[in-house]
């Protein structure tokens, strides 16, 4: 296949299995994310410049292409994420982040994780002051005696979790047993056009390090580790000279978080543009009502970008089929004026807006590779799992 995945490509790559293939489906080009993590480790220098969310791939077979690249270090959400990535790294020791405010049921979950896979590191993220005594209390409860690395969580104006660097300064000391492991900013409510609002943040998020770093929370031995930004602010960071200095410069190392790059999207242009991503994960998807200038294909908010107002995504290939709102199961297209309209059956290829929240929503996906069918395998951390699977063959009980 050429540098850029085609309908014509993909189309040729599925020929030997469309007669069974059931839409919608989710297809990934493994060639195209290989370039994807090849680029992007060009662009931030390294693998000790990234620490890839896998809130976004969510498999086993791009976590393998991952580790093949030399990446260790990651960032999840769930605790599915977490064991996935632990179960595919095996005797590889990895460096992981649970960049989530867990609870206590979570957290018993992450450090039963940490416990089995005791060659990789497990940190995990503390929302607060509260939140900090809290996880000190659940892990004394839970028997955790080892110290347990934390992340503060730097709230730099995106209000959603975290809190202010004024609040973590007064932080008067780590709360046994955990220790201080680093600073989190994440930044997403920024834009790419906003360079001046991000380095206000990450000048922010240095004065707290060298703060942190004099005071009695500071860790007794390795440099606190400054994480931030995704896909859209990634550019930023890599920009800002303080972040970068690296420890002879204040005792921290630096790392950026993207992980929609890994796969790309319609709304990371920017970034596609800058790294030189290809589009890797598409949603195929089939013709399967025509009316007078439109076609309703049968890929809807529960097969592409639920979250995202319309259009949820774009045929490729195919510039005179514009997505209107979708319902659950269904996705009309406006038909151009004038424009040939694909026939009843005819299979299409979606690329999403927002590919982390398409992948979510697959229990499989369909790889590719070298231009040909290679294989099915399971999306390993999507949806959500409650953690009482150990009571799955407990009956419910009966009314009355």
């Amino acid at each position: 296949m050429t540098n850029k995945t085609t309908s014509e490509g993909l189309d040729q790559a599925l020929a030997p299995c469309l007669d069974r293939l059931i839409t919608p489906a989710l297809v990934i080009d493994l060639d195209a994310v290989q370039a994807n993590l090849a680029a992007t480790l060009r662009r931030v220098g390294g693998p000790q410049r990234w620490r890839p969310h896998l809130k976004t791939s969510k498999q086993a077979v791009i976590i393998e292409l991952m580790l093949d690249a030399g990446l260790r270090s990651f960032k999840v959400a769930t605790c599915d994420e977490l064991a996935l990535l632990l179960r595919t790294a095996g005797p590889r020791a990895v460096d992981v982040l649970f960049a989530y405010p867990a609870q206590r049921a979570s957290l018993s979950a992450v450090l039963a994780l940490a416990r089995a896979h005791a060659g990789s590191r497990v940190q995990v993220l503390a929302d607060s002051p509260a939140h900090l005594d809290a996880l000190a209390g659940w892990s004394r409860a839970l028997g955790r005696d080892a110290p347990l690395p934390v992340m503060l969580d730097v709230d730099l104006g995106m209000h959603r979790t975290g809190t202010s660097p004024a609040r973590w300064r007064e932080l008067a000391a780590m709360p046994d047993p955990l220790e201080l492991a680093g600073l989190h900013g994440y930044d997403g409510h920024l834009t790419w056009a906003q360079r001046d609002e991000a380095h206000q943040g990450y000048d922010a998020l240095i004065e707290l390090a060298a703060a942190l770093r004099a005071g009695p929370a500071a860790p007794e031995h390795g440099a606190l580790e400054l994480v931030t930004s995704g896909t859209h602010s990634y550019a930023h960071a890599l920009d800002h000279p303080g972040l970068g200095a690296g420890l002879g410069a204040g005792d921290w190392r630096h790392s950026v978080s993207p992980g929609t790059i890994v796969l790309s999207d319609r709304r990371s242009h920017q970034a596609a543009r800058d790294i030189g991503l290809r589009q890797a994960a598409f949603v195929a998807t089939r013709v399967i009502s025509a009316g007078p200038e439109r076609v309703t294909l049968d890929a809807g908010s529960k097969a592409i970008a639920p979250d995202v107002s319309p259009p949820s995504s774009a045929v490729l290939d195919r510039p005179e089929l514009e997505p209107q709102r979708a319902s659950e199961e269904h996705l009309p297209c406006r038909v151009a004026t004038n424009a040939h309209s694909p026939e009843l059956g005819r299979l299409l290829w979606l690329v999403p807006e927002h590919v982390c929240t398409t992948v979510n929503l697959y229990r499989e996906a369909v790889w590719i590779r070298g231009g040909r069918y290679v294989g099915v395998g399971p999306v390993g951390a999507s949806g959500h799992a409650c953690g009482l699977s150990d009571d799955a063959l407990v009956k419910p009980p009966r009314e009355g």
